[in-house]
């Protein structure tokens, strides 16, 4: 575990670093912490707001990474997209950020125990992203989720854990209170083929949700548009189903809660996970499959590439918040 805090830590640094790179405009809060480790750990849970207060209540915009410990290049791809948006000499400086058109909200690390025990799960042997509750019509076994024990992968657990909690306490706080923004939150994880997936809900269907028009015509402009087409959009029950997905059960929440009651409304709360397909390496660094990391992660001579070759495409998801809902209608 000494070398998984090693790395937490190095994370931790960073992230002070670039609370401190923003200055006024960077605030950092606490919402949670982790599952209890053996040895008798609990780390917090932090978010990063970067932007002005108002921008935040108006036009908030979301990045996760670090769900599952093992999937760390989600967390650096994340670290060095917030350090090129912030530092003014960046080529990928974001002034909108400073003019108050924008309000990024982040978590940067949802599960520090894992990423300290080098486990996909959390302390608890919990699969984050089968703990939802949520049953899936078909699901694969064990790798859609399971009931049977924490001592198998892809545990769904008894019921929401810690860190499921805090991502719903951050979801709720920053988007579902508001009245008139469209409202993108990327998830970023790893590990999955050779292809960059972006996934839109659901998981657990393949009944289609209720803004799929608004996630299609999204896509199109991403692939069309801005010319990122080495991304493959869909929903992610296209590729595989499971059970316990958080971001079905938060979108049905929204769902239910804000646009059930009342169909005009004008904001849209939009989550999508960037899945980043670490197996391409693969052919060439074979041995990289035998390693606890190995196909969560792109090779350590591909690490960089990888990292910076996202930073693009990140800025024009963030830039997608400047849009009404009325312009993807």
């Amino acid at each position: 575990m000494l070398r998984g805090l090693r790395r937490l830590n190095r994370y931790d640094k960073r992230i002070l670093d670039i609370v401190k790179l923003g200055g006024k405009l960077v605030r950092l809060h606490q919402f949670g912490f982790s599952r209890k480790t053996e040895e008798g750990f609990r780390f917090p849970i932090h978010a990063i707001e970067i932007g002005t207060e108002k921008a935040i209540q108006k036009r908030p915009v979301g990045l996760v990474a670090g769900v599952h410990g093992l999937e760390t290049v989600g967390i650096r791809i994340l670290l060095d997209f917030l350090e090129s948006i912030l530092h003014k000499k960046s080529e990928g400086f974001l002034p909108e950020i400073e003019k108050g058109k924008l309000g990024l909200v982040v978590i940067p690390i949802l599960n520090p125990g894992g990423v300290a025990r080098k486990t996909r799960s959390n302390p608890a042997g919990v699969d984050l992203m089968r703990n939802s509750g949520v049953d899936a019509e078909m699901a694969p076994p064990l790798f859609g989720g399971q009931k049977w024990t924490n001592q198998l992968p892809y545990y769904r657990g008894t019921s929401l854990e810690p860190e499921s909690k805090a991502l719903y306490r951050f979801v709720h706080h920053y988007f579902f209170s508001n009245e008139n923004a469209i409202m993108p939150v990327l998830d970023l994880h790893s590990g999955f083929g050779t292809v960059d997936h972006v996934w839109w809900p659901y998981a657990r269907t393949k009944t289609p949700c209720l803004d799929t028009p608004i996630y299609e015509k999204m896509a199109q402009y991403l692939t069309e548009g801005r010319k990122h087409t080495r991304y493959k959009f869909g929903p992610q029950s296209e590729t595989y189903t499971t059970h316990g997905d958080l971001w079905d059960r938060f979108y049905d929440h929204y769902v239910e809660r804000v646009i059930g009651p009342n169909p005009k409304h004008k904001a849209r709360f939009l989550p999508l996970t960037l899945e980043v397909g670490t197996w391409s390496d693969l052919k060439d660094n074979p041995s990289k499959i035998f390693r606890k990391r190995g196909i969560f992660n792109p090779a350590k001579e591909n690490k960089f590439e990888t990292i910076v070759t996202h930073r693009e495409f990140l800025r024009d998801f963030l830039l997608l918040s400047q849009s009404e809902l009325k312009d993807w209608l």
